[in-house]
């Protein structure tokens, strides 16, 4: 997912700068901060082409130290890609 997907970098530009400062080694362990990111430029519409000729499935990994990532990330495939049975990325995360 992450900079394939989803533009890690909009997650990051929503953080204020106590919590860039908190987290400056580690800012993929922020609570939420995947939930805050934005799909990269023709991702979606990419996914959708290859659904039509692929079974698409999205392989990706949470931060050990950040278990909000997993809900996130969950979060944000049914927000870009639909929550319901049918949809493109149902239940292929």
């Amino acid at each position: 997912m992450d900079n394939v997907l989803v533009d890690f970098k909009t997650g990051i530009d929503q953080l204020n700068p106590q919590t860039i400062n908190q987290y400056s080694d580690d800012l993929d362990d922020v609570p939420g901060i995947f939930g805050l990111m934005k799909p990269m430029i023709g991702a979606l519409e990419a996914v959708k082409t290859l659904s039509e000729y692929y079974n698409i499935f999205i392989l990706s990994t949470a931060p050990w130290n950040n278990p909000s990532a997993w809900s996130d990330k969950v979060e944000w495939i049914q927000k870009y890609f639909g929550i319901e049975e049918g949809s493109t990325l149902y239940k292929k995360l």
